[in-house]
């Protein structure tokens, strides 16, 4: 053949055998956490931790532009889960491009890079109490709040995902009597001047004033409604916060330890609105025992109105809620482990638009989203 005709037909065989390549390529094959497969379109990720007791994991979600999911990687994070629920929201948090999940089997926490090879493991640390359920993260200082122990127990985190202990930082949490306080999360503030964290055993939300990273003594305040569960603050600071007792919401004014209630106990007339989740002026519940969603409009002074007891069914009960960064899109950890999307619309209604199956996964353990 002359030199000439070989050069011409070399781009042709070559581009025949990367169509061929791509043809064959599983479409959610994934390494260290990365999913494979046609990339274009995603345009973040959805984190669902396993919680399994044999190894914790994280089951990676590709977000695509649509919200729509499609299943990647898992990927361990060092630690052993419960097994079991932990009856909490955030057992698993972003913070910039690291994931911080606590697993309750050991007594641990762990750290996770979101990187361009994928998600990567970066540490594993005591989480300074006994079984860790919920965590929270601001400017390199981490809390996590130990069920059993009743005790919230602190963690600094360097830029690159490494824990250390932060000395002398654990603090009981209020009690009101021999009731077990089976805390459910707890959070900082947005201004980071103080810690909330929510009692469903005794009906109390306890506050935590915050200097130089270290949280003072708990100052208990009666929670307006039976069972305070998961919550979330609007864009002006109040709390909003779920009561799966008669699965309504409360909303609160909160400035270093003094708690003002807004809007009591507003019912949403569905059964035991667990997770909770704000964007914009909305708020939306995510309610275990009716396989629902509820939604919220929250006004400028911070008062609750139910817009929709039912604004989307569910698959499964759920167990856990995240939106993207935009607030455009909700998802919903579902009880059989699978992941529901929906579209999030500016009057707050919402669109259900699939199910993903992921890896097997035990109870609510955590759910977040980039």
């Amino acid at each position: 053949m002359p030199i000439h005709s070989a050069r011409l037909l070399a781009p042709a065989v070559a581009a025949v055998a990367v169509a061929s390549l791509l043809a064959t390529a599983p479409a959610n094959a994934a390494v260290n956490g990365r999913s494979g497969g046609d990339r274009v379109d995603v345009v973040g990720h959805v984190y669902e931790t396993t919680n399994a007791a044999a190894g914790n994991a994280v089951q990676v979600f590709d977000r695509l532009r649509d919200g729509s999911l499609r299943a990647g990687a898992t990927v361990p994070t060092g630690g052993h889960g419960s097994g079991a629920s932990l009856a909490s929201q955030y057992g698993l948090v972003r913070d910039g491009n690291l994931l911080f999940a606590v697993n309750g089997g050991d007594d641990t926490v762990s750290t996770l890079a979101i990187t361009d090879r994928g998600l990567v493991r970066r540490d594993v640390a005591p989480s300074g109490g006994d079984l860790p359920v919920s965590v929270t993260v601001r400017h390199g200082i981490v809390y996590v709040l130990n069920q059993n122990s009743e005790t919230i127990s602190g963690l600094r985190v360097s830029h690159d995902g490494h824990l250390q202990p932060l000395p002398h930082s654990t603090k009981a949490l209020s009690k009101s009597g021999a009731t077990p306080t089976a805390a459910a999360q707890v959070s900082f503030t947005p201004d980071g001047r103080s810690l909330v964290v929510t009692h469903k055993g005794d009906q109390t939300i306890d506050t935590f004033a915050v200097r130089n990273g270290y949280a003072g003594t708990a100052t208990p305040h009666h929670s307006a409604g039976v069972t305070p569960y998961g919550f979330d603050f609007d864009r002006r600071g109040d709390a909003i916060v779920s009561e799966a007792g008669p699965s309504a919401v409360s909303s609160y004014s909160v400035h270093g330890n003094r708690v003002r209630t807004i809007s009591a106990s507003v019912s949403d007339q569905q059964a035991a609105a667990c997770w909770l989740v704000v964007t914009r002026d909305y708020a939306f519940t995510v309610n275990a025992a009716s396989a629902s969603i509820s939604s919220y409009r929250i006004s400028a002074d911070g008062r609750l109105r139910l817009i929709a007891s039912v604004a989307a069914p569910t698959s499964a009960g759920g167990s856990d809620a995240a939106l993207s960064p935009d607030g455009k899109f909700l998802y919903v950890r579902l009880s059989n482990g699978s992941v529901a999307s929906y579209a999030v619309h500016h009057d707050g209604t919402l669109t259900k638009q699939q199910d993903v199956a992921g890896a097997a996964t035990a109870g609510t353990s955590g759910l977040a989203a980039n």
